[in-house]
């Protein structure tokens, strides 16, 4: 007996190079609570975040909010430009106020409308990734090598959950690293419980023990 007939198989094709419109228009259709990134022409789904993932997120925000100087602002989820296509959306980003001032009063008088709605790298001060279970390759690894191709000075990594080298520390833990000619460099490991001085994107003192919800 012939089998049933079925609809020949459609393959699926990475997006490739995606406008600011289209990226925008395909996080519209995720899953409540997910969201897309495009990195290197694959898309990556990522779930919505956990509690502590959250709650460690925000307090940072705040944290670093509290410390910037005026010429800096500091934004969550926001799109960033890579490789001249939208995709990646950092935990944290530490822009400089008057680039990120003018394309917004760029987009307002109808010019660039488009880069008004995501990042450039050469706005961008720090870029901070909350480590997530389901990503820890993409966070860990993938992201921090297009920032540091970016040119992206400095980039912070947060571990929320139980970790391998974790040793002694308490959670969460920071790992800050500033770029070194095309890589990053780790300057400091911060622990919960541990105050470290930092130098970029600013100087002021971290203390990953005010971030923790225990």
């Amino acid at each position: 007996m012939p089998s049933p007939s079925r609809p020949p198989a459609t393959p699926w094709r990475t997006p490739g190079v995606l406008s600011v419109d289209e990226w925008l228009a395909l996080n519209d259709q995720a899953p409540d609570g997910s969201r897309y990134e495009l990195i290197d022409g694959s898309l990556i789904l990522s779930p919505p975040a956990g509690f502590v993932h959250q709650w460690i997120g925000a307090g940072l925000h705040a944290t670093l909010r509290a410390a910037a100087p005026a010429d800096l602002v500091v934004v969550s989820s926001v799109g960033l430009m890579l490789d001249d296509s939208p995709g990646a959306l950092p935990d944290l980003l530490v822009l400089d106020r008057d680039a990120f001032a003018r394309a917004h009063r760029a987009a307002r008088g109808g010019r660039g409308a488009d880069t008004a709605q995501v990042a450039r790298p050469e706005w961008v001060k720090l870029a901070v990734e909350v480590v997530s279970p389901p990503h820890q390759v993409v966070d860990r690894l993938l992201k921090p090598t297009k920032y540091a191709e970016a040119g992206i000075p400095a980039f912070w990594r947060v571990e929320t959950h139980p970790f391998r080298g974790q040793g002694g520390d308490e959670l969460p833990v920071v790992f800050a690293y500033t770029l070194d000619g095309e890589v990053y460099r780790l300057t400091h490991r911060a622990a919960a419980g541990s105050p470290t001085e930092v130098a970029l994107p600013f100087p002021f003192t971290l203390d990953p023990g005010s971030l923790s919800a225990t």
